[in-house]
């Protein structure tokens, strides 16, 4: 009933208000609003900009996970608070963060996109890889010694052992890893909008800049609308991310 109330609800009338003409005249539009959304420059600007930026935080985030994990493997004494240190970022608040990294960075995103742009990938490598490292450390840990004594015996090193025998048999801690990183990747626009604002630089324009600012408008089909597609966006790379985890470990079986 908690789950009903406080998310399905909620979620039901986002997708009957991307259908409607507006607020006040809930009338079937159809398609329409979508199709206003999908041609919008800034409604595109954002998505292009969530997919280069999403792809190089996921990606950086998805390196040093595979990076610390067998470090955590190899150092078994020093696993637990290694684990501690690697998931502390997660519970500071993010507002905490950004004032720190406001010293480093210079966060005019208007004159020095570049550096924005590298404080805001940071920010979500620090807060998040290190969760996805302990992910994927959980996994590694559950493989069986004897495969791997296996694997020693027919000549694999020690960095052939991890990329062919460990990774594909962590296979479904890794889809977790992906699924967990692209979660928080939808919700880096809090950090993004802390760092630089309503009006941040076109290169660090997300789509929720343009749902907050179609909100203040009152144009509420329009951000139920870019809701709805951010949400499919999602679901997609999620069941993605299970049929690939469903082929991989089919593979390794």
């Amino acid at each position: 009933m908690g789950f009903a109330g406080c998310y399905l609800a909620p979620l039901g009338m986002t997708v009957y208000y991307a259908f409607v003409h507006s607020a006040f005249d809930q009338t079937y539009a159809g398609t329409e609003n979508f199709r206003y959304v999908a041609q919008n420059t800034y409604f595109r600007l954002g998505l292009q900009n969530l997919l280069r930026l999403g792809g190089c935080m996921v990606g950086a985030a998805l390196l040093v996970a595979f990076l610390l994990a067998p470090l955590l493997c190899r150092h078994k004494k020093m696993a637990l608070p290694g684990m501690a240190i690697l998931l502390l970022p997660l519970l500071i608040p993010s507002i905490s963060a950004v004032s720190l990294w406001e010293q480093v960075f210079d966060t005019n995103s208007l004159l020095s996109p570049l550096s924005s742009q590298c404080a805001l990938i940071t920010l979500y490598l620090w807060k998040y890889a290190g969760v996805a490292a302990v992910l994927l450390y959980t996994g590694l840990n559950k493989i069986p010694q004897d495969v791997l004594d296996a694997a020693a015996l027919d000549g694999a090193g020690k960095i052939r052992t991890y990329v062919s025998v460990r990774l594909p048999m962590a296979g479904g801690y890794v889809g977790g890893m992906v699924m967990f990183l692209v979660m928080f990747l939808l919700r880096s626009y809090k950090e993004c909008y802390l760092l630089f604002g309503d009006y941040p630089s076109p290169k660090l324009y997300m789509i929720q800049h343009y749902m907050n600012h179609q909100y203040m408008k009152m144009n509420f089909q329009y951000v139920a609308a870019s809701a709805v597609i951010l949400m499919a966006l999602a679901l997609l790379t999620y069941g993605l991310c299970i049929v690939l985890m469903k082929r991989k470990r089919g593979a390794v079986v």
